[in-house]
C-alpha cells in the first residue's frame, strides 16, 4: 500500500492555478478534481478536493466561529437531524454562508460541534453547571446523551 505525498506550496499553487487562472470547475464541471488529479497523478482527487475546501479555496474564513455562529451550528443540527444522527455537513457549511456571508472551512463547525457534545458528555458525568448553549445541545436526540439525562 502506498501512501501520497504531503501537499507542498508548490502543489498548492497548481492547484490554485487549476481551479482559480484554468477556470477547472467550468471548463470540466462534472468532476474537475479528477481532471487535476491527470496534472498532478501522485495525489488522488479526494485528497485534492478535501485541499481545496479546506486550505485553498479563495475566501475561506479560518477565524474561530463567533457567538452567533456557535448558536447557529446547534439550532441548525437540531432543526436538520435525521436517522441516526445524521446530517450533511455540506449543507450546513452552505446554509452557514448563506446566513453570515462568509465561507468556512467544512473542519471548523464539524470541530466546535464535536468539541461541544464531549465537552457536554463530561459535565453530565461530573455534575457540573450547564450554559445555555449547551443545554440547547442536549435536545438532540442522541440516544447516549438520553441515557445520561434520563
Amino acid at each position: 500500500m502506498s501512501t501520497e505525498p504531503c501537499f507542498t506550496e508548490e502543489i498548492d499553487n497548481v492547484i490554485i492555478d487549476c481551479m482559480v487562472n484554468q477556470g477547472y470547475e467550468t471548463l470540466y464541471p462534472n468532476n474537475y478534481f479528477v481532471e487535476i488529479e491527470k496534472v498532478i497523478p501522485e495525489y488522488k482527487a479526494k485528497r485534492i478536493r478535501q485541499r481545496w475546501i479546506d486550505k485553498l479555496k479563495p475566501g475561506l474564513n479560518h477565524d474561530p466561529l463567533n457567538k452567533e455562529e456557535k448558536e447557529f451550528v446547534v439550532q441548525w443540527i437540531k432543526k436538520n437531524l435525521g436517522p441516526n444522527d445524521s446530517f450533511k455537513w455540506k449543507d450546513l457549511i452552505s446554509d452557514m454562508e448563506e446566513e453570515f456571508h462568509t465561507l468556512r472551512p467544512d473542519n471548523i463547525p464539524k470541530n466546535y460541534w464535536y468539541a461541544l457534545k464531549r465537552n457536554l458528555l463530561s459535565k453530565i458525568t461530573h455534575n457540573e453547571e450547564l450554559t445555555p448553549l449547551q443545554i440547547l445541545s442536549l435536545l438532540s436526540p442522541n440516544p447516549q446523551l438520553t441515557e445520561l439525562t434520563g
